[in-house]
């Protein structure tokens, strides 16, 4: 392009891409960098010392019920300026938020957790335990009271039904709990120890981690607590009862088949009482 050349400034910025904005950009020369206002870091030096809990915002609001024309970005630099910010919330230590777990067999991978039930007069608790594979309820507890103890109990529960025992040492029961003060009390902890049953814990805050139970516990809520109005914590006990028992044996369930949760539990247990005979006679053609 020659000097001869008639272009105007838009025509010469679209040719070599720069937007105008960029090109009448001249940079501030602020302070040192901004030049704080003198009297105005003594004011909010003055504030802070009588209310030393004052984050930015009520120092700008106390600003201008004294008079100061000022907005809360100028405020906010000069507290910050003056280190006079209020510290942030110290964050806990990051936990590690466990895989999503696909359970093959029955006794492999189960969940646990609590739930809240109003009873007419007061507020019930109901722990569950839930196989991820078959979708049974092997242990639970319903009652008044929140603790580990009822969490204990639920455990142990489901243990006895399942294995009629402790959890044999050559098989790995993994039980995924959240960071509930219930479950991570010492009793608890060895229960499950005394058990064999080895704990993984879910993230802070994330009921994904443990998605077999919260969707159990929804279609408690939806099919039995919220259709029905409680007079006290008996009748609540037993509606959880019925639909306990009608959950396991007669609803049906899409990600099962179209089968109850029992009857995935008996072919499990058919298939298992199969492996153990072909192990006993070595046959060659056991199922695996």
């Amino acid at each position: 392009m020659t000097r001869n050349e008639d272009v105007n400034q838009t025509q010469a910025l679209q040719a070599v891409g720069l937007a105008r904005s960029t090109y009448h950009y001249r940079a501030k020369q602020r302070d040192q960098k901004y030049g704080y206002d003198a009297l105005l870091c003594a004011a909010i030096e003055k504030i802070c010392a009588r209310a030393g809990v004052y984050g930015y915002r009520k120092v700008w609001a106390t600003l201008r019920a004294r008079g100061w024309s000022v907005n809360k970005k100028r405020v906010l630099r000069y507290t910050r300026h003056l280190k006079l910010l209020q510290p942030r919330k110290v964050k806990g230590h990051k936990y590690t938020r466990p895989a999503l777990v696909v359970p093959k067999r029955s006794n492999t991978y189960w969940e646990e957790d609590l739930s809240y039930v109003w009873c007419g007069d007061r507020m019930n608790y109901l722990f569950a335990v839930i196989d991820g594979y078959d979708k049974e309820i092997p242990g639970d507890e319903f009652g008044d009271r929140c603790r580990s103890d009822e969490a204990s109990v639920a455990l142990e529960r489901a243990v006895l039904k399942r294995f009629s025992g402790p959890v044999p040492v050559e098989h790995v029961l993994i039980l995924r709990i959240d960071r509930g003060t219930q479950f991570k009390a010492r009793k608890f902890r060895q229960t499950a120890k005394r058990l064999n049953v080895q704990l993984e814990y879910a993230g802070i805050q994330c009921p994904d981690d443990k998605p077999y139970i919260e969707a159990f516990f929804s279609k408690y809520k939806v099919e039995e607590v919220y259709r029905n109005e409680y007079r006290n914590s008996v009748e609540a006990k037993a509606g959880w009862e019925l639909y306990r028992s009608w959950y396991e044996t007669e609803r049906v369930h899409q990600s099962l088949g179209y089968q109850t949760p029992h009857q995935v539990w008996q072919s499990q247990m058919v298939i298992d009482k199969k492996s153990i005979m072909c192990n006993i006679n070595q046959a060659p053609s056991c199922p695996v």
